[in-house]
């Protein structure tokens, strides 16, 4: 009898203590809020670092892993040294692909291989034309895997815009891309979970500055 009760108390507690542990969306959640606040790059540093935590724990999700490529992604924009910028990218790399295996949504994973190549380019502008090829070819895929994700049209509408013209860049091919980004980011207004929704800011300084050229 005592065996007994000792045994359902046990059962209790780790009852109690499981219903206690933040679920997988919770912890994305809870992280992606932190992302929203943060301001410095000790923050996405601090960031990044539990969105690789979560992604150790949950290997099935693909979710985490983009998050910690995309947090990397931006930490090279914010790096100087080109060395560290590379480093920072490699890092990314292998979380997108990680997440690839375990068959998450390939038109994002897709539009942040894109970017992570703009981001090879801001190394060394002698990558130039080899990484903005790569970028144009995967970022329109992730547009064929799904026409309506904002986040591949504006981040090939930047990749136009930066393409000379005589390679069919510039303002007049890439301003539709960011317009038809920006209705479909609008719809993308009010929507929670953890699906990725940034990019709506950004798009909106591309076409601010596409109108500033135009004037």
């Amino acid at each position: 009898m005592k065996r007994t009760i000792l045994t359902a108390a046990i059962l209790m507690v780790l009852g109690t203590a499981m219903a206690q542990q933040p679920s997988f969306e919770n912890a994305m959640l809870e992280t992606l809020t932190l992302y929203d606040s943060a301001k410095t790059t000790t923050d996405l540093q601090t960031i990044a670092s539990r969105f690789e935590r979560i992604a150790t724990t949950e290997t099935s999700k693909w979710e985490p892993l983009y998050y910690h490529a995309f947090l990397n992604i931006n930490l090279s924009f914010r790096e100087k040294d080109g060395d560290k910028k590379d480093a920072l990218l490699d890092i990314a790399q292998k979380s997108i692909d990680k997440a690839l295996e375990v068959n998450g949504d390939k038109s994002e994973l897709y539009a942040l291989q894109g970017f992570l190549y703009q981001g090879r380019i801001q190394v060394s502008a002698m990558r130039g034309m080899t990484y903005s090829q790569k970028a144009s070819e995967i970022l329109e895929n992730a547009v064929k895997e799904n026409p309506k994700n904002p986040r591949a049209l504006f981040l090939l509408g930047q990749n136009i815009y930066y393409t000379p013209k005589m390679f069919g860049g510039g303002v007049k091919n890439a301003l539709p891309k960011f317009q038809e980004a920006k209705a479909l980011f609008e719809s993308e207004n009010g929507k929670t979970g953890i699906a990725p929704k940034w990019g709506a800011k950004a798009n909106q300084r591309m076409i601010d500055a596409c109108n500033k050229e135009n004037s």
